[in-house]
């Protein structure tokens, strides 16, 4: 497999520079892995940011397919893990699969648990049930859930669901269709391929099983999300990769190689220009709660693109709330069926948050009303770092991918901001007639503050909302 090292200076120790070179080239020769490049801190020499960039814009210009990045351990990366977290998920964007070159720990997750401190708290040590996963993955073994497609036989080993594996077969069928001439090797890599007339979109296919009243194992309806991560997993063409393992041949391939292959290199050509997300504040980030689970409702953000009459293309945001236990299709339709945890559009949940305030008895608004001090922003934060470790603790066990940490760290980062600004604001104590003014400003920043002073919680229905207002001190 190609493989790119990167490390950074640790101290002022040439030895130790030296040290990381050795152990990056040391793991790809015994993986049996091509270093094509290694990055360090001569690429460039004025900043370790600039440096790291090097490394995303030379896996953005392979172009096509998966790179393995190798780093000596996850210091080489950040400091801290959620610094490691946002490092690991841009590089998963871009195609780089990081792994570490200690041997007992190659997994970055898992590495970066055990040595990264997160929130001013230290390390977390869970070396005994690490060691009882990793013998696990070893031998092959499942480890949590199984893929669409698989289940776990009696041995503990993947075997293939046939019904199952015959909507992932027609996944990668209908995407490839006859898209290319010539061959793909083993790697993916042939820069000779033309693209020709390639198959559906991920939408249209996700439409097409739909239709056809096919769901997905929770019984949800397929997404562009699920299809993808679908495409790109090598458990399809028998591999498995766990904890920094990867065991080529593991078990029954569902799809050839060739097809895997060529799928990779069709959704790079269709992949956009990826830019820095900057996330603008939730108004009820850690206040809206979902009546059933109780958990915090998550924002989110998704992006829609098409093509019009004339040819040009444009391109729409959408931002939700979702309760984090609906499936990935938070918005779509499900007709006939019971929605027991919602997903709002974002403005819309704001707009009947705010008529639910702006509704209720002045005098009850004022017996109610508490100024929100930083007491409450810490325990917001709190509660996003929380989530945010209960989530890289999931994937890092095997339960969900790199991926799948984005969503907790964008609401990590955005409670921090918010966290952040409100310290910086609170040089005085807000008012009662400072809250009821501030319901019809647009600043989501300040709403948050000011909805806090006068609510605990909102509690999200399917179509309505139940602010649960604060105890209060009324003057």
């Amino acid at each position: 497999m190609r493989a790119a090292g990167y490390y950074r200076p640790l101290g002022s120790d040439a030895r130790s520079e030296q040290a990381a070179i050795s152990a990056i080239d040391r793991y790809c020769r015994e993986g049996f892995h091509t270093l094509s490049r290694v990055v360090g801190p001569g690429e460039p020499t004025s900043c370790e940011a600039d440096q790291y960039g090097v490394l995303v814009s030379y896996l953005e210009g392979l172009g096509r397919g998966e790179a393995l990045v190798v780093i000596p351990g996850p210091r080489h990366l950040s400091n801290t893990l959620d610094g490691l977290v946002e490092r690991l998920v841009e590089l998963d964007r871009v195609g780089g699969e990081v792994r570490c070159t200690d041997p007992d720990l190659p997994d970055p997750l898992q590495n970066g648990l055990e040595s990264l401190p997160f929130a001013d708290r230290p390390p977390v040590q869970n070396r005994r049930v690490r060691e009882s996963l990793m013998s696990k993955a070893a031998r092959g073994e499942v480890l949590g859930r199984t893929p669409y497609g698989y289940v776990a036989d009696i041995d503990g080993t993947f075997k293939i669901e046939n019904s199952e594996g015959a909507v992932v077969r027609r996944l990668f069928d209908l995407y490839v269709g006859e898209a290319y001439s010539g061959e793909v090797g083993e790697t993916g890599e042939d820069p000779g391929i033309e693209l020709l007339a390639t198959g559906p979109g991920l939408r249209r296919i996700a439409g097409i099983f739909n239709r056809e009243g096919l769901r997905t194992r929770s019984g949800r309806p397929w997404t562009p999300v699920t299809l993808s991560g679908m495409l790109r997993n090598r458990v399809y063409v028998g591999s498995y990769v766990r904890y920094g393992m990867r065991i080529a041949g593991n078990h029954d391939r569902i799809v050839d190689r060739d097809a895997f292959n060529r799928a990779q290199v069709i959704m790079a050509s269709r992949s956009p220009v990826r830019k820095t997300r900057v996330l603008s504040p939730y108004m009820l980030s850690g206040l809206a709660r979902c009546w059933s689970c109780g958990q915090g409702m998550h924002g989110l953000e998704r992006k829609s693109r098409w093509t019009r009459v004339d040819g040009s293309t444009a391109m729409r945001s959408y931002r939700y709330y979702a309760c984090p236990s609906r499936s990935t299709g938070v918005m779509e339709e499900e007709v006939g069926e019971e929605k027991p945890h919602p997903g709002w559009r974002e403005s819309d949940l704001d707009q009947a948050t705010l008529d639910a305030l702006r509704a209720e008895p002045i005098e009850s608004l004022r017996a109610s009303f508490s100024p929100i001090l930083s007491d409450t922003s810490n325990d917001n934060l709190r509660a996003a770092e929380h989530q945010f470790m209960e989530s890289v603790r999931a994937v890092a066990s095997g339960r969900g991918n790199v991926s799948d940490l984005a969503t907790p760290l964008d609401e990590l980062q955005t409670t921090r901001n918010m966290t952040d600004s409100n310290r910086a604001d609170q040089g005085g104590e807000i008012t009662f007639e400072d809250a009821l003014g501030a319901f019809d400003t647009a600043d989501p920043g300040e709403l948050h503050v000011t909805i806090a002073s006068f609510v605990d919680r909102v509690i999200v229905h399917a179509d309505w909302v139940e602010p649960v207002y604060r105890a209060g001190t009324s003057e």
